[in-house]
C-alpha cells in the first residue's frame, strides 16, 4: 500500500468513531426534545385542560418552532397517545398486583387485614392523584365530554383508566375462584371510582382530611364488594 492510500484509510477511520459521536449526539438532542414537547404538553393540560392543548403552545412551551414538531411526532394526538401511555403505566403499575391479590385473597382475609391492604391500595392512589392535583382535576372535568372517545388523547385518559381498572378486577376475581359478567367488573368500577374521585377532590377542597377519606373508603369497598358479588363463588 503506497503512503497516499495508507494514509487515506487512517484518516476514514478516524472519522468513523468522530461520527459515530456526532449522530450519538444528535439522537440524544432529539430525544431530549421529543422529552420537553412530552413535558410541556403534560404542563399545558394541567393548567388548562384539553381545550388549552394546541401544537403551537404545546412546540412554544418546549421551545422549539412549530413546524420542527413534526419532526418528533406525527401529530398532537399522536403525542398525547404516548403521553397517556406513560402516565397510564406510572399511575398502575405500583398498584397493579397489590389490588389483584387483594380481590384474589378476599375470602381468606380478616376483615382487619382487608381493611388494612385496602387502606393501602387507596393510599397508592391518593397519593398518584395529589402529584398533580390540577392534571387530577382537569381529568375528571373533561371525562364527559370525551366518554365516546376513549382513545383520544388526555381528555380521555379517565376513560382508558377505567377499562385498564376493569381488567385489574376481572384478574384479581378469577384468581378468586368467582364467576361474574363484564357488567358485574364495570358496576363495581364505576361506583368505587365514584366515590374514590369525589373523596380525592374534597380532600383537596381540605373538606376533610386524607386520612379520613381512606379509612371510609377501606370500610365500604367490602360492602360493595358483597352486594355486587354476592353469592358468586364457586
Amino acid at each position: 500500500m503506497d503512503m497516499a492510500a495508507l494514509t487515506e484509510e487512517i484518516v476514514t477511520q478516524e472519522n468513523v468513531p468522530q461520527a459515530a459521536t456526532s449522530d450519538s449526539k444528535r439522537e440524544r438532542a432529539k430525544a431530549n426534545t421529543r422529552r420537553k414537547l412530552l413535558n410541556s404538553a403534560l404542563q399545558l393540560y394541567s393548567r388548562e385542560g384539553a381545550q388549552g392543548l394546541s401544537m403551537n403552545k404545546v412546540a412554544k412551551g418546549a421551545g422549539i418552532a412549530q413546524p420542527s414538531f413534526y419532526n418528533h411526532f406525527d401529530s398532537l394526538e399522536a403525542l398525547q397517545v404516548e403521553l397517556c401511555a406513560e402516565l397510564k403505566y406510572s399511575y398502575l403499575s405500583p398498584m397493579r398486583s397489590a389490588w389483584i391479590a387483594l380481590l384474589k385473597d378476599f375470602d381468606s382475609l380478616t376483615d382487619e387485614l382487608l381493611e388494612q391492604k385496602c387502606q393501602q391500595g387507596l393510599m397508592m392512589i391518593f397519593t398518584s392523584a395529589f402529584e398533580n392535583i390540577e392534571l387530577f382535576q382537569h381529568l375528571i372535568e373533561d371525562r364527559p365530554r370525551f366518554s365516546e372517545q376513549r382513545n383520544r388523547g388526555l381528555g380521555g385518559l379517565i376513560n382508558q383508566l377505567h377499562d385498564e381498572w376493569v381488567d385489574i378486577f376481572s384478574q384479581g376475581l378469577l384468581l378468586s375462584g368467582r364467576t361474574f359478567s363484564s357488567a358485574d367488573a364495570n358496576l363495581l368500577v364505576d361506583m368505587y371510582a365514584a366515590q374514590v374521585h369525589e373523596l380525592i377532590l374534597g380532600c383537596h377542597e381540605k373538606r376533610y382530611s386524607r386520612e379520613q377519606a381512606i379509612l371510609i373508603l377501606s370500610r365500604s369497598f367490602k360492602a360493595l364488594f358483597i352486594n355486587v358479588f354476592a353469592n358468586k363463588t364457586e
